[in-house]
């Protein structure tokens, strides 16, 4: 039996044997070394996705010749669509994961950093929500790694006063940016959990199916003490205006009233002043009636989806107009998204059609027509457009 499958035996063993409360030590290290050596055999990155496909070889009641043939045979085919896929670097990494909303914990293995928590508020919050610059998020991460300083990060935000930790001041030197937003971020989490903050869909299961609001006109902003912020009031979503609702956090509710000029600034002072009169009861802005107008948000857009329920074992959405805030967008950030989408659809259609000449090369030299004769009716005379052609067509086999 090969080094392959022994793995793959040891490992199906020891995870039978783990138990409930397995979460570290020996037995849990032992099966995180497996992962990497297994993975690692195919050239593959320890990442949620290629793990899940050991996890699910495990889920089998027994384990054969022919169950280690199929997942060898499923990990090769991974690591065969891994390896071929065109080579892109960090940052285009990191903006393709941000287009595409991949989990950190794919993203992270596969750039060579560990699925931290640092790490993983790195790109998950400042990345994928706050849409900070892929060029400040990658030195971030570069520095850490470089120092290893991820377990002293971690020590430094579980203080009760981050800037007092004995630890605080080596983090400074080494001119790491966001340790002390995710010190406050770490202590918010915390906050939050017990005051039942809305959980993500990925924290209950679900992918949920996300919208663009173009526009939106504001009548009213409610809020309390246990309940996030909720806008009211007239979104385009598609083709026409809408009568819903949205609810999104502080910090997003700041960065709409920011972008929103002296309006927002207006709506901004109000919110302050009511929040310290709260005495347990909502607060209700009526944006008309206090300002003579409702707040219009023209110049960003807001990336949106409705939350699910699980009914009857599936994920159905829920049927009142209301949606949740993923991220808030920027109207430029947008049109530049656009554009590139629109720049990589019409590159694609080229290729296609670059990699179609090849078959009409083939075609021309088995009715008999010379090399160069078929290269040039093929439009291939170009030694490297002849060469990009055949390599296209051999993708596609």
């Amino acid at each position: 039996m090969d080094q392959l499958k022994l793995k793959l035996r040891e490992y199906y063993q020891r995870i039978q044997e783990q138990q409930p409360g397995d979460g570290k030590g020996k037995a849990k290290n032992a099966v995180l070394e497996l992962e990497n050596d297994i993975l690692t055999q195919f050239g593959l990155p320890v990442s949620k996705r290629f793990v899940q496909i050991l996890h699910d070889f495990t889920d089998h009641s027994q384990v054969n010749d022919q169950l280690l043939d199929y997942v060898s045979k499923k990990l090769r085919a991974a690591a065969r669509k891994y390896l071929l896929a065109p080579v892109m670097s960090d940052q285009e990494q990191l903006n393709h994961a941000r287009d595409q909303k991949r989990n950190p914990h794919d993203v992270l293995p596969e750039l060579g950093y560990p699925g931290h928590e640092y790490a993983l508020f790195l790109v998950g919050e400042l990345l994928y929500r706050r849409n900070m610059a892929v060029a400040d998020i990658l030195d971030e991460l570069k520095k850490v790694e470089r120092h290893q300083q991820w377990d002293n990060i971690s020590e430094v935000a579980k203080a009760a006063d981050a800037t007092n930790h004995p630890l605080y001041e080596k983090l400074q030197k080494l001119h790491l940016r966001f340790v002390d937003e995710f010190a406050q971020y770490a202590r918010r989490k915390t906050v939050s959990k017990s005051k039942s903050k809305r959980t993500t869909p990925a924290e209950e299961g679900y992918k949920p199916n996300f919208h663009t609001i173009v526009k939106a006109q504001v009548e009213d902003i409610v809020f309390d003490e246990k309940t996030p912020p909720r806008l009211y009031g007239k979104m385009k979503i598609g083709a026409r205006l809408t009568r819903i609702s949205v609810g999104l956090e502080f910090s997003e509710l700041n960065q709409l009233l920011a972008a929103a000029g002296e309006m927002g600034e207006k709506i901004g002072t109000l919110l302050k002043k009511r929040m310290g009169t709260q005495n347990g009861q909502p607060v209700v802005i009526d944006i008309r009636s206090e300002f003579g107008e409702v707040l219009k948000l023209d110049d960003c857009y807001l990336e949106v989806y409705k939350p699910q329920q699980l009914v009857n074992g599936k994920w159905v959405e829920e049927k009142d107009a209301f949606y949740y805030v993923e991220r808030i967008l920027s109207k430029k950030e947008v049109e530049k998204r656009v554009k590139e989408e629109d720049t990589k659809q019409k590159i694609q259609e080229c290729l296609e059609l670059v990699g179609g000449s090849y078959v009409a090369y083939q075609r021309l030299r088995r009715l008999g027509i010379t090399e160069d004769e078929a290269k040039l009716r093929a439009g291939l005379q170009d030694e490297l457009l002849f060469k990009l052609s055949f390599y296209l067509h051999k993708l596609k086999d």
